[in-house]
């Protein structure tokens, strides 16, 4: 069974604020979160981002929540290493 999708506003802008190439390759990446929630590599956080999942995709990172309940991936973040912890 698969997992709807879903994005904030904030990272619906910043997605789409990302070079095109680099936008395909998150794409893909967010589209596979539908059929896997919790991939290789995709580590949950800690602190105060307690309850969100980081997925890398190059220099950038994916910050998402899971609900198994509702099988929802909302889509918090996205951005720069750099930013996107901020």
């Amino acid at each position: 069974m698969t997992y709807r999708v879903e994005f904030t506003g904030s990272a619906t802008k910043e997605l789409a604020n990302a070079h095109p190439e680099v936008r395909a390759a998150i794409a893909r990446r967010i589209d596979a979160l539908a059929r896997e929630p919790r991939p290789r590599g995709a580590v949950p956080l800690r602190g105060d981002l307690k309850g969100l999942w980081r997925l890398r995709v190059g220099d950038y990172r994916v910050m998402y929540a899971i609900d198994d309940v509702a099988r929802v991936v909302t889509i918090a973040a996205v951005g720069p290493r750099g930013s996107v912890y901020s």
